[in-house]
């Protein structure tokens, strides 16, 4: 070749924490219940639905048949660049142990191969109370640093601290119906013994 490709100058080799997101939010999801003594837990699990807003289209019976005789042009263009890649996709919510039925779902999280760059598409209260003078609720997180950055920011926004607040009542609630219930079959025991 009479030219170098010289792809050292123009590509980045160094190392950099290609943790898996899901990983690194686990991790940080880990101390939620030592910081809430034990009443508010998050979980972040697999998720097959979409992540995004999306439209959907409906086709008429007229338009059914106007399809059959029309012709369709195939672009080419689908068929070139990444082939064989792979979504993986989550759910992020926050719990109470006592009351499982209930979950707040705070985001749904995307990302392929390489791990990152990953997308967040936050509740959109959430998102309102992390970034005030923008609606955007999805964000992109291009590594592990902006990843916690991200969550740090969720966890204690407003919308998210409401949240907590409200499954702490439920934890309380639900221990105080456990309390009442164990109180009463005491209660019960020692007036028939």
């Amino acid at each position: 070749m009479s030219k170098e490709l010289n792809l050292s100058n123009k590509l980045d080799f160094s190392e950099i924490d290609m943790t898996a997101p899901d990983k690194v939010i686990e991790e940080i999801l880990l101390k939620l219940p030592d910081d809430t003594q034990g009443m508010i837990y998050g979980s972040i699990a697999t998720y097959d639905g979409p992540v995004n807003s999306y439209t959907t289209t409906r086709t008429s019976l007229a338009e059914a048949f106007a399809t059959i005789t029309t012709e369709k042009r195939v672009d080419i263009q689908d068929s070139l660049g990444k082939c064989g890649e792979e979504d993986k996709k989550f759910e992020c919510f926050l719990y109470t142990p006592v009351f499982t039925k209930f979950k707040y779902r705070i985001f749904f999280m995307k990302y392929e191969i390489a791990n990152y760059p990953v997308q967040f598409t936050l509740e959109e209260g959430i998102a309102r109370s992390i970034n005030e003078n923008n609606s955007q609720y999805i964000f992109i997180c291009n590594n592990r640093g902006e990843v916690e950055e991200l969550l740090v920011r969720i966890l204690t926004s407003k919308k998210v601290l409401g949240v907590m607040q409200e499954l702490i009542r439920i934890y309380q609630s639900k221990k105080n119906e456990g309390n009442t219930a164990l109180s009463d079959s005491t209660n019960n025991v020692e007036s028939n013994g």
